[in-house]
């Protein structure tokens, strides 16, 4: 575990140079440096430790539930280099340990890194070039089964975006980049992505009253796995209704796209869509997915705020999703951080300032699904979390 540590020590070295460049270069000007530093420490439970899904009929291991800590380590850093640049730098390192010994193989930590540089190229558009980093670095499994299904992965992903106001109230984004994935457990899952996405976005702000905000976009990968593509013609010793590799490698065409609406007032309600379309050419990997979101936030007496968050998620194979020995691939080959899941859930938070820079929150989080398709496989995972998080801002 050492790694994150260096990550965010090689960042913060990167931070120090930038801060000494731009000093540099504005000497006597007005200061335009901002950063924050936030740590958090949580102690919480989780019910479903290993994440284990339930196939009817099957021999299903226990479910391992168990107490656990978490600690987060979070900066960012941003200054105007120059007139009309501006540099933004992140760094977050992070940890999360089980309690019980079952569950040790799910001890976690998090290297996390962002540099980003943008240029304003005239008073409605704006070019950003940018590096994002994501590494997880999960303990060695016990088994083969969880061995497979291990969220320790490695994500690269530069990219370039260009900004542009067209009208009063509206906002546009295109981004075009590359992405990097590395799942360690098995080389196979290992793709690589030209990627392209656009979002408009729009804002009404108002003067005491509720401030509105709509968002549509999409977004493109096409990718390239390591491993070869799984078929269903399989030799006879692959027991029929299995799935094995086939004479080709791995492509999916990956597409999302969504709509949200938010309302910010004395409270803020908000409400979206997503489409998720993963077309491989790997059986059992083409899949459609619809995500419906909800949010709501709103003070409490008492200093309290509640936050609320539910997802459902209807998920739609072309395939019968095959089940039993024969390895059919994870369902970590898309994820971009450990803390989401692929599945339905309800999240409220209720938190409360406990001085300036402290606040104390309390997290309650509940996963469910059923894959489709018949496959009779059902899902379930509870957690809660405590946690004070201090923050440090200018």
């Amino acid at each position: 575990m050492g790694r994150p540590a260096l990550s965010a020590l090689s960042l913060l070295a990167m931070m120090g140079m930038v801060h000494g460049t731009a000093r540099a270069q504005t000497d006597g000007a007005p200061d335009t440096e901002r950063y924050s530093l936030r740590v958090e420490l949580g102690a919480g439970y989780d019910t479903n430790a290993h994440r284990t899904e339930i196939v009817a009929g099957g021999d299903n291991p226990p479910l391992v539930a168990s107490a656990l800590e978490r600690l987060v380590l979070a900066g960012t850093f941003t200054d105007v280099v120059a007139d009309g640049q501006v540099v933004t730098l992140g760094a977050t390192a992070a940890g999360k340990i089980y309690d019980a010994p079952a569950a040790y193989d799910e001890d976690v930590a998090i290297a996390q890194s962002s540099l980003a540089w943008a240029k304003k190229l005239s008073p409605r558009a704006t070019l950003t070039f940018a590096g994002g980093y994501y590494e997880a670095f999960q303990r060695q499994a016990a088994n083969l089964t969880d061995a497979s299904e291990r969220r320790d992965f490695l994500s690269l992903a530069p990219m370039v975006q260009l900004g542009w106001i067209p009208a009063e109230h509206f906002d546009l984004s295109v981004v075009a980049g590359y992405r990097w994935f590395v799942f360690k457990p098995d080389r196979d899952d290992d793709f690589t992505a030209p990627t392209a996405a656009a979002d408009l976005r729009w804002v009404r702000q108002s003067d005491g009253d509720a401030d509105w905000e709509a968002s549509a976009g999409s977004a493109y990968e096409h990718r390239s796995f390591g491993g070869p593509a799984l078929v269903i013609d399989c030799p006879p010793i692959i027991p029929k209704g299995l799935a094995c590799a086939g004479p080709d490698q791995r492509r999916d065409e990956f597409l999302i796209s969504h709509v949200d609406l938010q309302r910010v007032g004395r409270v803020l309600v908000g409400a979206g869509y997503a489409f998720h379309y993963n077309l491989s050419n790997s059986y059992g990997e083409t899949v459609m997915r619809h995500f419906m979101t909800a949010r709501f936030a709103a003070a409490l007496p008492g200093g309290l705020t509640l936050a609320a968050r539910g997802e459902l998620l209807l998920a739609y194979y072309s395939q019968q999703v095959p089940i039993g020995t024969v390895a059919v691939g994870n369902s970590f080959s898309s994820v971009e951080s450990i803390d989401d899941e692929n599945r339905s859930s309800v999240r409220v938070d209720l938190s409360r300032d406990l001085g300036e820079r402290l606040r104390l929150v309390a997290r309650y989080t509940f996963y469910a699904n059923e894959i489709a398709n018949g496959a009779a496989i059902s899902y379930r995972r509870q957690t809660i979390l405590l946690s004070v998080t201090g923050t440090i801002e200018k």
